[in-house]
């Protein structure tokens, strides 16, 4: 049969194909089971301080560890899928999360636990699950790219949503070990079939080097050079993550802290999480319409309101229309960066300029619980970091809305590269 007489194989070599969609949904799908490892750390080990000798305080290493590993081995698995697709980095880091839980479910040595979590959890597992998979996903699209980014930027969030009641019924009925053995064979059974769906070739309309007009014409665009406009979106995502990480692990502790119960503030947070997977797919229409740095400062605003709201809130009912706002506007942050880029810079390194803009993403999510954790048990209460969150947040905004009003030397950024 000849290509021309076979759509399927004509289609899977197109953007905004119905292939790019598999791409996307399989990303989704990869990104959302992988993300599980960083709600073990609340749901199995927190709980088991005790039984592993160490202090509270210590207890949330292991995600800064998952964090900073993901974000350093982002750079060189960005690196890998620009040359080689997004395929080899999937595997490898299919395996390495099965294979790290497994491992995690045999031992009881906390420091081995978090190397575990820092190399194979988080170097060599998520990190093949976020840089590669956002900018494949990135060539795959042009006229729908905001939704795309959406919806595979949605994993951590939609993890958040299903993870926790799962891994909280296993853990009280069978036990830590059994908890990380079941997600070690889980993870295996389901992400490795999901990786062969992202084999297809590139559009090749993705990957050809622009003309020397096109980059000519973009480069004029900037008032600063490129290689800055990329340094500053590395400095902004450090600040929207301060402030977006200090809820997502202190939320029910902060609850606590003010007179409500764990449960009460793990539902709140459950609350926050499922409102920003809803708000992240229409983030992501949004951003189709007035481009990726509007919309980043729009939702990186409503994130500050939510997080001020959350620290000067005293009722519950309050505390869930502040943390839905924060949740609203943390949905439509992460997702952006990757259209930023594909918007206003070539296809080509793509998953490399991702790569390093998820790495100072990763320290910032590190940075932000150690902040808000620290200060509250110097000071013994939240607002303090808080705080210090909406502080970041507010630098985020600073430099965005420095780049949209001065970083352009012509004022329409529909204008800018695509």
């Amino acid at each position: 049969m000849s290509e021309a007489e076979c759509p399927l194989k004509k289609n899977i070599y197109q953007v905004d194909s119905a292939y790019a969609w598999v791409v996307a949904f399989s990303s989704l799908g990869l990104a959302t089971i992988g993300s599980g490892i960083f709600y073990l750390v609340a749901i199995a080990i927190v709980p088991q301080v005790t039984e592993l000798g160490i202090s509270a305080e210590s207890a949330s290493l292991p995600y800064g560890a998952a964090m900073v590993g993901m974000g350093i081995g982002g750079i060189l698995m960005g690196w890998v899928a620009d040359k080689k697709g997004p395929f080899g980095p999937a595997i490898l880091g299919s395996l390495s999360i099965a294979a790290g839980c497994y491992l995690i479910s045999e031992i009881r040595d906390f420091n081995v636990i978090v190397i575990v979590y820092g190399l194979l959890l988080g170097a060599l597992g998520n990190a093949a699950l976020v840089a590669p998979l956002l900018s494949n996903t990135m060539l795959w699209f042009k006229e729908r790219r905001g939704i795309a980014s959406a919806v595979v930027g949605a994993g951590n969030a939609l993890g958040g949503a299903v993870w926790p009641p799962i891994l909280f019924w296993w853990n009280a009925q069978y036990g830590f070990s059994s908890c990380y053995r079941a997600f070690a064979i889980f993870a295996l059974i389901t992400m490795l079939p999901m990786c062969f769906l992202l084999r297809g070739n590139r559009p090749p309309e993705s990957v050809e080097s622009v003309t020397a007009n096109d980059e000519k014409a973009q480069i004029k665009l900037f008032v600063v050079p490129a290689h800055l406009f990329v340094c500053l979106l590395c400095m902004a995502v450090v600040g929207c993550c301060i402030a977006m990480s200090m809820p997502m692990v202190h939320l029910p502790n902060y609850a606590k802290s003010i007179g409500f119960s764990i449960e009460e503030g793990a539902i709140l947070l459950s609350a926050l999480m499922t409102s920003s997977v809803i708000a992240r797919i229409i983030w992501g229409f949004i951003c189709d319409r007035i481009g990726g740095l509007k919309t980043l400062f729009t939702a990186s605003s409503l994130q500050a309101i939510g997080l001020i709201g959350l620290t000067i809130s005293d009722g519950l009912a309050y505390l869930y229309l502040a943390g839905i706002i924060f949740g609203i506007g943390f949905g439509g942050i992460l997702p952006c960066y990757p259209v930023i880029l594909r918007e206003y810079l070539p296809a080509e390194g793509l998953g490399f300029k991702v790569g390093l803009v998820v790495f100072f993403g990763a320290v910032g999510m590190a940075l932000g619980p150690e902040i808000a954790g620290r200060i509250y048990a110097l000071l013994n209460n939240y607002s303090t970091g808080f705080l210090a969150g909406i502080t970041a947040n507010i630098i985020n905004l600073t430099i965005i809305g420095g780049i949209i009003k001065f970083g352009f030397k012509r004022g329409r950024l529909e204008q800018a590269f695509n």
